[in-house]
């Protein structure tokens, strides 16, 4: 990378030849190996090095097209990996990699078909974990799409928030675990100890792993939140609908940053869209600007009026009985029928009733807590106790 920043520097007035591809890299890199003082480069696999000339060589063209951030040297102490595209294999529980003498033992947490790999990663987390990610071609194609429907059993509209993570059209609410701010005392704790601690001492090292340790608990836990939610609903409907969020932008709001990061409202559309796109089930985005929470859905005011502080509203038109963010679901999966060209679900003006749906069971086998709502406000119940496995919808 310093290589290529340089050359850039100084070539970039040149008309010929600017910067440098993966090519001169890779030429420069054969070079480097027949000098006495880089031989260490030998002990790797050639074509793992050519792999990471390739990644940065990607990192700066996407860099130019306007698509990414400028790349960033890596930190050994954060997450590292490299990949093997080729001369590996496994036996009995041991994986054998290039210029490695000796197997290594792992620990296969699912079947596949050995003739079927393409390549393989080593990844180490900052808390000394070595994973080994596996690509492998199934040979199967992506089944065929579900047709979307307005039928309400099938199609949900989806609307996230801090309150609680999701609010799904047909009233169910799941709870925001908010699994960094339980850990924020701890975590606190633990920064402030490596603070304290001397650059490069063994003190240093051990209090930096257990910050490590405390971030990886904590993403271990989001990541496991957020798949066992989208399987939960990319199994139990056909279509759902979400808007699309300028996380980055809400995120310049300093009071509610971190709240926003750790919500991962992005990541849990990307679970989202695979798990669906696996299964044949249809995603659908919505505009960032469509008034979703200001507009009844019984009737199409618009309530311009409406803050951020006002949970629950009356319309002005209908007198409907509105909670903000099941009505904002509600008005998020119409916007997305209406775009497929499909008639908005009739909107049943008398007292919202709270559902009974195999996707608040399913949540609450994972001990994920979630129940339906009302908007009668004197039958509203918030989210107080976890459900169990048995418990119905609330």
């Amino acid at each position: 990378m310093e290589l290529r920043e340089t050359y850039h520097n100084e070539h970039k007035d040149d008309k010929a030849k600017k910067g440098l591809n993966y090519y001169d890299t890779a030429g420069f890199l054969r070079g480097l190996k027949q000098k006495e003082e880089y031989k260490w480069l030998k002990e790797a696999n050639s074509q793992s090095l050519q792999q990471a000339l390739m990644d940065l060589d990607k990192a700066f063209k996407a860099f130019f097209k306007g698509v990414s951030k400028y790349p960033k040297y890596k930190k050994k102490s954060n997450r590292q990996s490299f990949r093997v595209p080729q001369f590996f294999n496994f036996d009995a529980g041991l994986l054998y990699l290039p210029k490695f003498g000796k197997g290594i033992r792992m620990e296969v947490h699912r079947g596949f078909p050995r003739d079927r790999v393409k390549q393989l990663t080593i990844t180490k987390t900052p808390t000394g974990k070595y994973f080994v990610s596996i690509t492998v071609d199934d040979r199967e194609e992506a089944p065929q799409k579900v047709r979307m429907t307005n039928d309400p059993d099938k199609t949900i509209g989806i609307d996230v928030g801090l309150k609680y993570f999701a609010v799904l059209s047909n009233g169910i609410k799941i709870a925001n675990p908010k699994y960094l701010q339980k850990s924020e005392k701890l975590l606190r704790s633990r920064q402030r100890a490596l603070s304290r601690k001397t650059n490069g001492s063994k003190n240093r090292d051990k209090a930096r792993l257990r910050v490590a340790k405390t971030h990886e608990k904590i993403a271990d836990q989001r990541n496991d939140f957020l798949h066992k939610v989208s399987a939960a609903m990319t199994k139990r409907f056909d279509t759902m609908v979400i808007e699309t969020l300028n996380v980055k932008g809400m995120k310049r709001d300093h009071d509610l940053a971190k709240s926003i990061s750790n919500a991962s409202w992005s990541r849990f559309f990307q679970f989202l869209k695979y798990k669906a796109e696996k299964q044949g089930k249809n995603v659908m985005e919505i505009g960032t600007f469509e008034k979703s929470s200001k507009t009844c859905h019984a009737c199409g005011h618009v309530n311009k009026d409406l803050t951020l502080n006002d949970r629950e509203w009356a319309c002005g038109n209908c007198n409907t009985h509105l909670d903000r963010d099941v009505n904002a679901a509600m008005n998020i999966r119409d916007f997305g029928l209406k775009a497929m060209g499909l008639d908005p679900i009739p909107s049943d003006r008398g007292e919202f009733k709270p559902v009974e749906d195999p996707l608040t069971a399913e949540l609450a086998k994972m001990r994920i807590r979630a129940g339906s709502t009302s908007h009668d406000p004197e039958k509203h119940e918030p989210l107080q106790q976890p459900i169990t496995a048995e418990a119905h919808a609330l």
